[in-house]
């Protein structure tokens, strides 16, 4: 629900609404968004799922392993790795660790945006 407090619109505000006049007035006077959705113009932020399995292919693929390699260096089975990395699998923050240490890196990296 967005409204838009201008002018125009200073009365469309649901009764409910404990704004008060000197408020209103200010708000009016600014032409002020207030919104409870995102901006649609924002990039969406990535779920962390997403990061830990862009983050984990980048470093495997670094290293020249296969998801078998990444498997064995971190006593999981392959296709948890695989599921990982199409985020098919909810990860617990123990295999996480175990990733991070068989990959050279901290266990917060695996969950950092690139860059």
């Amino acid at each position: 629900m967005v409204f838009l407090l201008g002018a125009a619109a200073c009365w469309a505000c649901p009764p409910y609404c404990d704004l008060k006049t000197a408020d209103l007035k200010a708000a009016c006077s600014q032409n002020v968004w207030v919104s409870s959705t995102p901006n649609p113009l924002s990039p969406p932020t990535p779920s962390a799922r997403a990061l830990l399995a862009a983050n984990v292919v980048a470093l495997r693929h670094a290293k020249g392993w296969s998801q078998e390699a990444l498997a064995f260096e971190c006593g999981l089975h392959r296709t948890f790795v695989a599921h990982v990395e199409r985020q098919a699998r909810n990860i617990a923050l123990d295999n996480v660790e175990r990733l991070a240490v068989a990959l050279g890196v901290q266990t917060y990296e695996l969950l950092m945006a690139p860059g």
